[in-house]
């Protein structure tokens, strides 16, 4: 719907615009541009002021101290909306309104102006009174590490996410094989009795590097004499199954030198015990405050449920262990702005808090 002024604020730079197209209106219209016989002329299909009553033959606004003029976005608009609004509202330039040094367009702050389709790719700016979009293209600062994947910005400011065989997770175990599979990582566990990596005396079981492993491996790493008790190498007399306090155990082959006892069993420390808690002579079951790093736990009394998450430093296997939902090689790190998570009081992510404002 056409609004065009004829008699109100003509002499202004945006209405003298629109005034020059008065004339592509239907000719049989006898109320345009500000002119009217009654209150209903300034309310038409042809024209219509919101706020606006007739006096002496032209619109004028009800309100004392409001203008008819555009906003400021619709400025440039020779079809712009016309209505009476306070000067404030105004487009530079319109009626009343106090000159602004000259600029005569549709913003006056980034604010009004729009951004790229995601704001993680730029922003909205008002330059000279123009919106303009700008946009970064390429990578964005926030990425999650080892998630096989990556974040970045088309030159259109839309955001898109790629695999990356790159970007693979570390499990900080020796004995994996870390790499991406179609589905996000993979941490592949080397071959059953195969050396560990850089530590010689150790053999891979199940992923993990442990000691000696007896099972369908013949193994022949233990020094001195020592036997393969599962994945331990124990004295001898560890695998007779008696019990010698003499020799150090504290129940029938655990304790001192050989495996750790289970719980229930006897023991004088808790290194005696493979919960690492020694209560009242008898191994006791883990716990989230027993200060030892046992059952499921990935770091002391933290980690897997029921216990709490891990603060920064501590152990973990993936990021739910972490309060900053954030592993790497088997610790957990401090929150950052930059870690592709929302954490330490951020209102997404990595913004607000702390960090950038959120856009």
């Amino acid at each position: 719907m056409r609004s065009l002024l004829r008699g109100v604020a003509l002499a202004t730079p945006v209405m003298a615009i629109a005034a020059g197209l008065v004339a592509s209106c239907a000719d049989d219209a006898p109320w345009l541009g500000g002119y009217c016989a009654t209150d209903a002329d300034c309310h038409t299909p042809y024209q219509d002021i919101p706020g606006a009553v007739c006096t002496q033959s032209q619109c004028v606004c009800v309100v004392p101290d409001s203008h008819i003029c555009c906003l400021p976005s619709e400025s440039r608009d020779p079809d712009c909306a016309v209505a009476c609004r306070p000067c404030s509202e105004c487009a530079p330039g319109t009626e009343g309104c106090a000159p602004d040094g000259g600029v005569d367009a549709g913003c006056q702050s980034d604010a009004e102006c729009p951004g790229p389709p995601s704001p993680a790719c730029g922003a909205g700016r008002c330059v000279d009174g123009e919106c303009e979009v700008e946009v970064h293209p390429g990578p964005v600062a926030s990425q999650r590490e080892g998630d096989c994947r990556r974040v970045e910005c088309t030159t259109t400011g839309e955001l898109l996410e790629l695999e990356d065989p790159s970007d693979v997770y570390d499990d900080g175990e020796p004995c994996t094989y870390d790499s991406c599979g179609e589905g996000g990582p993979v941490n592949t566990p080397l071959t059953e009795g195969a050396v560990c990596p850089g530590e010689p005396q150790g053999m891979c079981h199940v992923g993990a590097c442990v000691a000696c492993f007896s099972g369908d491996v013949t193994m022949n790493d233990c020094p001195n004499g020592l036997a393969c008790d599962d994945v331990l190498c124990v004295p001898p007399h560890c695998m007779n199954d008696l019990v010698d306090p003499a020799l150090g155990e504290t129940a029938r082959d655990c304790g001192g030198p050989c495996r750790p006892c289970i719980d229930g069993e006897a023991c004088g420390a808790g290194a005696d015990c493979k919960s690492k808690v020694c209560d009242g002579g008898r191994c006791a079951p883990p716990s989230c405050d027993d200060g030892a790093q046992n059952g499921d736990e990935t770091g002391v009394d933290c980690g897997a449920l029921p216990c709490p998450q891990c603060p920064a430093g501590r152990g973990c296997r993936t990021g739910t262990h972490c309060e900053s939902g954030v592993c790497v090689a088997g610790a957990c790190r401090e929150p950052s702005c930059t870690d592709g998570m929302m954490n330490r009081g951020e209102n997404g992510v990595d913004c607000g808090g702390s960090c950038a404002p959120c856009r």
